[in-house]
């Protein structure tokens, strides 16, 4: 599951580059009042366009959820536990699906196990029509990176294209980070 952001950049770049493993990467357009679907979207496409110029090939699919009528903002470690039940069963012969948290995320073991349960209920309704792999793992392969060594991980090159902030401002020709948000508080620690 590809966010554009700096964590699943680096879990992207570390698959491509260390492992032979068909990938098929999916990115969701979470459209919520935060307004960073555009953002994201703009940075995802640059990023997979240079990735697909540096390493092997790779499948690349992405789908949306429509959110900004509501109040509220959905969890996203949710909504990406719908979403990749899907993607698992859209992919034939699927057995894992890697994710790029991080161990120091907020609340990271509750949330994991959270969004696996989520996975697992849609996940029987699936096998119970026989369809999917008797067991799907869900992989972390930049679980136990800090913010920093997330940072060197991702060329340089595309760095920069990433896209974290939650609330991006609108300015001519796209977005510019708030400088605010928690996302942002934290790239600034690490010179990212």
């Amino acid at each position: 599951m590809y966010s554009g952001g700096l964590d699943s950049t680096a879990m992207l770049v570390k698959l491509l580059a260390g492992s032979q493993d068909a990938l098929r990467v999916h990115h969701i357009r979470m459209d919520n009042r935060e307004g960073r679907a555009a953002a994201e979207q703009a940075a995802v496409e640059k990023i997979l366009a240079w990735c697909r110029a540096r390493y092997r090939p790779f499948r690349y699919s992405e789908s949306g959820l429509e959110f900004a009528q509501l109040e509220a903002i959905p969890i996203d470690y949710l909504s990406i536990a719908f979403v990749a039940c899907q993607v698992a069963i859209d992919t034939p012969g699927c057995t894992r699906v890697a994710v790029g948290s991080l161990a120091e995320d907020t609340d990271i073991v509750n949330r994991a196990a959270r969004q696996r349960r989520v996975f697992d209920a849609m996940y029987a309704c699936y096998r119970a029509r026989k369809l999917g792999e008797p067991q799907v793992e869900w992989v972390y392969p930049v679980y136990d990176c800090s913010k920093t060594d997330i940072a060197s991980l991702v060329p340089a090159e595309i760095r920069d294209l990433t896209w974290s902030c939650r609330r991006p401002v609108p300015v001519p020709g796209g977005f510019r980070a708030c400088g605010a948000c928690k996302a942002c508080l934290v790239r600034t620690t690490i010179g990212a």
